[in-house]
């Protein structure tokens, strides 16, 4: 029986403290939150978990400078203080990077007044980061040849934050953490709607790959159901003071641009941030900033050309960008979080933020979380834990820290075993980061099961699908123990293949199909041909993204 038929088996015995709907990085932390401290807990998304907005984000961990414009000093200040905690807890996964921003002649701005924001930011962040620095045109192009400077009138650098390994596993991370505490999750249910008889929510759902009728008891349900927080209050008779609006975003993943590891900013011709961020081998361009009116969205020509005429008029390029140069396209909404009543027409648009709310229906025992960014993940679960333990849910381990990398003596361990095994001779030419490395920042205390399985089997330590990263023993982990239903799961979320490859390529890969009969025994081919044969998201109007299925995270 797989982890997943197990737990599927697991949701319908007795009553949990808490039902949580929502896989996404919300849902995610509030599970990791409560099953660490005590709380018997359920999980369940109706995609992939990460499979919808969590993984389109630009893989940012930041604080929002452009915040300081609309006068949000307490969102930005919280923001920044939340991504210094994010770098002291996860030190392999999030990252502080530059951000070097090149500002035109005529921008409604100057450098230097810009530069002087950036002074306001860092002591908002208590100068937690490496100090700005100022730039002339000069320095820009002595750092970074690659800038057009022809219509710059200066620029200035500043630091912020980077997932090192994409956005949904970041996510996944603290699903698996959750599960190690308990917490009984399963991907691919959706919620059908909810009850509430006798003190207790009794929800309607349905297993996707099995196509049957579950019933979920549980004292708290929580909707972090990410754009469909809404919608799905909705089947439960749900008012709440909050609604989402959304913005789609969306970027496009080229061939790097430079090789230097910092963040190349400016603003678009509409005046909105644009960045080319690094991405291992790779270049994420964007993003856009359009309101629309459904969560499901596809990128359009229109897009595409906004996206490349910007960066084409910004970069000194030896030709420029064409749609033949794009490797892959991520398109998501982001869920702005507005009162039910007024506030959106009362502000700009563009202004509005990446907050996040919580609404709690003391009556019934639910919670709704709206907005939110991976930048507050961990505020949001504390948050969440409170809030259901005043709801008279006993927390008998209230005080435990559920986030956060292995105890440093757990790393010297790993460490130690990995150099006792000369692990990182197994590191190939050209790597970006050595094997060791780059297990412990994926798997933390698992990859000391990793070291096991290569010293009983060198095997374990090649490369299974020729032109990746991925060894035979990560693709024997993933079917242990990360739920993975579709090759989707694996390409595009659990690992990075699917994010900095083309399609074609993936396709043609060594050792795939080795890699798919690992994953799903006798159905390998069904679901290889499942992967490949479907549409591109967003050719189907049922899709949840337009996506490539290659994205963008970092090395």
């Amino acid at each position: 029986m797989t982890l997943r038929e197990n737990n599927l088996r697991k949701l319908e015995q007795g009553v949990y403290d808490a039902l949580i709907v929502g896989g996404g990085i919300n849902g995610a932390v509030s599970a990791a939150a409560l099953a660490g401290k005590g709380a018997r807990v359920a999980l369940i998304d109706q995609r992939d978990f990460a499979g919808f907005t969590s993984q389109q984000s630009s893989n940012l961990a930041w604080g929002g400078i452009k915040y300081l414009e609309s006068g949000d000093y307490g969102l930005v200040r919280k923001l920044c203080l939340s991504r210094n905690h994010l770098i002291d807890s996860y030190p392999s996964r999030v990252k502080e990077i530059r951000f070097l921003a090149t500002i035109d002649n005529g921008f409604r701005w100057s450098p230097l007044f810009l530069w002087a924001g950036t002074w306001v930011y860092w002591l908002f962040g208590n100068g937690f980061t490496r100090a700005p620095r100022l730039l002339l045109k000069r320095a820009i192009q002595r750092e970074e040849a690659v800038i057009e400077l022809r219509d710059a009138a200066g620029g200035f650098e500043y630091s912020d934050a980077y997932l090192c390994d994409n956005d949904s596993r970041f996510v996944f991370q603290f699903v698996r953490s959750a599960m190690d505490r308990g917490c009984i999750a399963a991907n691919y249910v959706e919620s059908l709607g909810a009850r509430r008889e006798a003190g207790v929510w009794i929800a309607r759902a349905r297993d996707f790959a099995a196509g049957r009728a579950l019933e979920i008891r549980a004292k708290v349900l929580i909707n972090a159901a990410g754009p469909f927080v809404d919608e799905l209050n909705h089947l439960s008779g749900e008012q709440t003071e909050h609604r989402h609006l959304f913005s789609k975003g969306i970027h496009l993943i080229v061939p790097r641009i430079t090789p230097n590891a910092r963040i190349l900013t400016f603003f678009a011709d509409d005046g909105r941030l644009f960045f080319a961020i690094p991405m291992g081998p790779r270049t994420c361009i964007g993003t856009t900033d359009t309101r629309v009116d459904s969560p499901f969205t596809e990128v359009t020509e229109e897009d595409r050309q906004f996206v490349l005429d910007n960066i084409n008029k910004r970069l000194r390029l030896p030709q420029p960008l064409t749609r033949a140069d794009i490797i892959a396209e991520r398109c998501g909404v982001r869920p702005l979080v507005v009162k039910a009543q007024g506030e959106a027409q009362s502000r700009d648009w563009l202004q509005l933020s990446r907050k996040h709310e919580i609404d709690i229906d003391r009556e019934r025992a639910h919670l709704s979380i709206f907005g939110g960014k991976l930048t507050d993940c961990v505020n949001v679960g504390n948050e969440v834990a409170d809030l259901v333990e005043s709801l008279g849910i006993a927390l008998p381990h209230r005080r435990y820290k559920w986030y956060g990398e292995p105890h440093p003596s757990v790393r010297e361990e790993y460490w130690h075993q990995a150099q006792l095994m000369n692990l990182d001779s197994y590191t190939f030419p050209g790597a970006m980061e050595s094997l060791s490395g780059r297990l412990w920042r994926r798997y933390g205390d698992k990859a000391l099961r990793l070291l096991e399985d290569i010293r009983e089997d060198p095997r374990q330590a090649e490369v299974l699908i020729q032109g990746t990263e991925y060894r035979r023993c990560e693709i024997r982990l993933a079917k242990r123990q990360e739920m993975i239903v579709k090759l989707e799961d694996f390409l595009r979320r659990r690992s990075k293949i699917a994010l900095v490859v083309r399609r074609d390529d993936i396709r043609q890969a060594p050792g795939l199909m080795e890699a798919c009969e690992i994953l799903f025994d006798g159905r390998a081919r069904e679901k290889f041909d499942e992967y490949f044969q479907e549409p591109l998201a967003g050719e189907q109007a049922d899709q949840p993204m337009n996506e490539t299925r290659n994205a963008a995270p970092c090395n």
